[in-house]
């Protein structure tokens, strides 16, 4: 298989069970933490090409493949996850995977193997990486609502970051357990707004004939800009020199 074939059902299922094998290197990312560290890449203000954020998937190791069939098979469901996350990104829907979401009641977010304890790890691990590329680029109107998307995002990566984000947010007595329910809360606004923020800055950066050409295709296919505004691209991310 290629990597530009859509690979079935059952390659995910292959995917997981390679990526949690006792074969792999040490540290290598969970199916779930690979979904949320994809979701930080597909977010990028900057596009990060394949050949520099795939080595991180096997901590910066050989991912030991059996043979060439199996690394066509592994690398294409890899390569087919990121192309779904980035379609969310660009359509300005981003959502949590399925089996990812939350448990009931939110502290179960902290246990071992909780699917968004994980997601929420390999996103901590995607933004770490990414972070002087967000901090090159930011508005300084956006800086706040960037900390509150990460504090959101990585909340259930380990209960001692999220004792510490308590304490920096929180007065008065309140527990981590209210702050995780008020967590849940946001988290689809959260993702949507990081997603927006690293979509727009990612046009902004663009030369003045490529947003032209991306204008000329959105208007031509009568939809809104893909930063995920809602408006046309000419009254968005299209005007020179503007961030929204």
């Amino acid at each position: 298989m290629t990597f530009f074939e859509k690979p079935a059902p059952e390659a995910f299922d292959r995917l997981r069970a390679f990526l949690e094998s006792a074969d792999r290197p040490e540290d290598t990312l969970t199916y779930n933490e690979l979904l949320g560290f994809l979701y930080t890449i597909t977010c990028s203000p900057e596009m990060i090409p394949p050949s520099d954020w795939m080595p991180m998937i096997f901590a910066n190791e050989e991912a030991n493949f059996h043979d060439a069939e199996e690394a066509n098979l592994i690398t294409g469901a890899i390569m087919a996850l990121y192309g779904q996350c980035n379609q969310q990104v660009l359509d300005g829907s981003p959502a949590m995977p399925p089996g990812c979401g939350p448990a009931s009641p939110a502290m179960e977010n902290f246990c071992d193997g909780a699917p968004l304890a994980q997601w929420a790890n390999g996103f901590l691990i995607g933004h770490t990486y990414l972070e002087d590329v967000w901090g090159s680029l930011i508005q300084d109107e956006w800086k706040e609502e960037l900390v509150s998307c990460l504090m959101v995002q990585s909340f259930f990566a380990d209960i001692r970051l999220a004792e510490a984000y308590c304490e920096e947010v929180l007065t008065g007595g309140h527990s981590v357990v209210e702050l995780a329910e008020n967590v849940l809360s946001v988290f689809d606004d959260a993702m949507a707004s990081y997603a927006h923020m690293g979509r727009a800055l990612y046009i902004a950066m663009l030369e003045p004939d490529e947003k032209e050409q991306m204008a000329a295709e959105y208007v031509a296919q009568g939809e809104p800009c893909p930063c995920g505004s809602g408006k046309p691209f000419g009254q968005c991310c299209g005007t020179p020199k503007t961030v929204h």
